[in-house]
């Protein structure tokens, strides 16, 4: 029980995490299209990356307690 509990607070994690730096990206890109300022692009990019690598890794330590990743990011047997 203690393992699953674990497991959905990293994937629950994962998603809140993922959300804040998208929307924190979307703010930057936004920002970056109003002023016509190219410096904000990059920065847009760097959240996005950094929201994308934390989402992946959480994910990941999430299911080494036994979450199911979503369909998204499993392998496929082919």
């Amino acid at each position: 029980m203690r393992r699953f509990i674990v497991g959905i607070t990293l994937a629950t994690s994962a998603w809140v995490c993922a959300g804040i730096y998208l929307i924190l990206a979307a703010q930057a890109f936004g920002k970056a299209a109003a002023h016509g300022n190219a410096s904000l692009l990059g920065e847009g990019a760097y959240l996005l990356f950094l929201g994308v690598m934390s989402w992946a890794v959480l994910l990941f330590l999430g299911s080494l307690f036994g979450i199911k990743l979503p369909r998204l990011t499993r392998k496929k047997n082919r």
